[in-house]
């Protein structure tokens, strides 16, 4: 889970400016259990912040991605979402109403590979579900 004190100690350590902004976006990601877009954290932020843009979202994120304090889901093509937990665990999209879901489930793929494979590790896994809600499906 992200920590506010803990991005900005990353940030000074790769060299990249502790901006009022920046701080903001680390902020608004601390203790989220939902999956938000940068259009999501750019919208919630800019009235607070008239100069913020659209690039210091996503390169903030970037740099907490770097440093493994959230996660950049790639589960839709069309826009990326940030996820503050970085325990291992699958998500799910409705394919209706783009909602990111997550779920718990067996990671002991790790355990499991067949060392006459060629597999020597498996660094991470991604596992996207697509389906329906209980809200589409019921509307």
């Amino acid at each position: 889970m992200l920590k506010v004190d803990e991005g900005i100690k990353h940030l000074h350590s790769c060299g990249a400016k502790v901006t009022s902004q920046r701080i903001a976006i680390m902020k608004s990601l601390e203790g989220r259990d939902d999956h938000p877009s940068a259009e999501k954290i750019f919208l919630e932020l800019k009235p607070h912040y008239p100069t913020l843009s659209i690039a210091t979202v996503y390169s903030t994120a970037q740099l907490l991605a770097q440093a493994s304090m959230i996660r950049i889901l790639s589960i839709y093509e069309k826009k990326v979402f940030f996820d503050p937990d970085t325990t291992p665990h699958a998500h799910f999209m409705c394919t209706s109403c783009k909602k990111v879901i997550d779920l718990r489930t067996d990671f002991e793929l790790k355990a499991r590979i067949d060392l006459d494979s060629g597999i020597h590790s498996i660094d991470s896994t991604e596992v996207f579900h697509y389906g329906l809600c209980s809200l589409c499906a019921n509307s």
